[in-house]
C-alpha cells in the first residue's frame, strides 16, 4: 500500500507542476492573443505553432478561453484551420459530452 501512495504522490506533483506552468504561460498566451485579435501577428504559420502550443495548456479555463479567442477571429479567413485546431481539442480533452456549444 504504501508503493501505492509514492506513485499517487509522484502523479499528484506532476498535475502540479503542469498547473503551475500553465499559469506561467498565461501572460505569454494573453499577449499572443492580443497581437492575434489585433493584427499585430497575422502569419498563419507561426498562430498555428502557438495554437499548438495553446492546446498543451487547455486544460486551464483561462487559456482555453484565449484559444477559443483566437479561433473565433480566424474563422472567417481560414475556416478549415480553425475546424482543424476544435477538432484537435476534441480529441485531447472531450469527456464524451458535446462541446461544440462552447467552442463557439
Amino acid at each position: 500500500m504504501n508503493d501505492n501512495n509514492e506513485e499517487f504522490s509522484g502523479i499528484c506533483e506532476l498535475f502540479e507542476g503542469l498547473f503551475d506552468l500553465a499559469k506561467t504561460t498565461l501572460p505569454f498566451f494573453k499577449d499572443f492573443t492580443d497581437d492575434v485579435i489585433n493584427e499585430r501577428i497575422t502569419r498563419i504559420k507561426e498562430i498555428e505553432w502557438q495554437l499548438t502550443n495553446m492546446l498543451s495548456f487547455c486544460f486551464d479555463e483561462e487559456i482555453l478561453l484565449l484559444y477559443k479567442r483566437i479561433l473565433r477571429k480566424l474563422y472567417d479567413k481560414y475556416p478549415d484551420i480553425v475546424e482543424f485546431y476544435v477538432q484537435y481539442y476534441r480529441e485531447m480533452y472531450e469527456d464524451g459530452n458535446s462541446i461544440e456549444s462552447k467552442m463557439y
